[in-house]
């Protein structure tokens, strides 16, 4: 069953799981489709036109969230347009954050106070932003990096990466996050050697010899579908 505050505007069209709890004054759209068990505090609006000139006054486009994510108090999430705003499962998303149009979250991310994603960028899984981090749209922010707060996004980050400053370039291995990823001592070990072998050139990667070798790979890829939304 799902716990909806009188006060909750919710389309006829959203679909939505069970287990759910929404918040006074939120707002979800006709082309909504909500997981079980999240829960959205008061004022967050999912699903609204995206904010681009070309699409104030269309219909809102898709958005696809699953489930066990927390969403506070006035968060916004845009619908897509030429494809589906997702959000994965397990996700934290603070007090006044914004996902543009597009914009594709994996798995137990965390999105700190006002931190704002442009569209059509990438949050692959694990990753932490810190407090007001912006993100220009059509980059990735690779799995399980740390992006501090206050920095200003214009490049790619690494996965695996504390990163900060505007711009936000990285700084070293985040033995936090990888270590609450499940990963040990010995473990970081590697990390930090393949970190040492990348000396400051971030286009050509080192072969990770561990099995998050698969986050470098869906890295790649993932710049490379946004290079072909650019048409470069």
């Amino acid at each position: 069953m799902n716990v909806i505050h009188p006060t909750a505007v919710i389309d006829e069209k959203a679909k939505m799981g069970d287990g759910n709890y929404i918040g006074p004054y939120c707002y979800i759209g006709p082309e909504v489709d909500l997981g079980s068990n999240n829960r959205l505090e008061g004022y967050v609006s999912v699903g609204t036109a995206a904010e681009h000139r070309d699409y104030f006054r269309e219909a809102p486009g898709n958005v696809k969230i699953g489930s066990g994510n927390i969403i506070r108090e006035f968060v916004t999430i845009n619908g897509g347009t030429s494809g589906t705003t997702t959000i994965g499962d397990r996700n934290t998303l603070l007090r006044g954050s914004h996902l543009g149009h597009d914009v594709v979250v994996a798995n137990d991310c965390n999105f700190s106070c006002n931190v704002l994603v442009g569209g059509h960028s990438i949050i692959e899984e694990g990753a932490n932003l810190g407090l007001s981090a912006v993100i220009h749209q059509h980059r990735v922010v690779g799995a399980y990096a740390m992006v501090g707060m206050n920095s200003a996004v214009t490049k790619n980050i690494l996965p695996f990466v504390v990163a900060f400053g505007s711009p936000c370039l990285p700084q070293k291995i985040n033995r936090v996050g990888l270590l609450r990823s499940g990963l040990n001592e010995g473990e970081i070990q590697v990390f930090e050697s393949w970190y040492q072998r990348l000396a400051g050139i971030y286009d050509h990667l080192p072969i990770l010899n561990h099995s998050y070798q698969r986050f470098l790979e869906s890295y790649e890829t993932r710049k490379s579908e946004l290079l072909k939304i650019l048409g470069r």
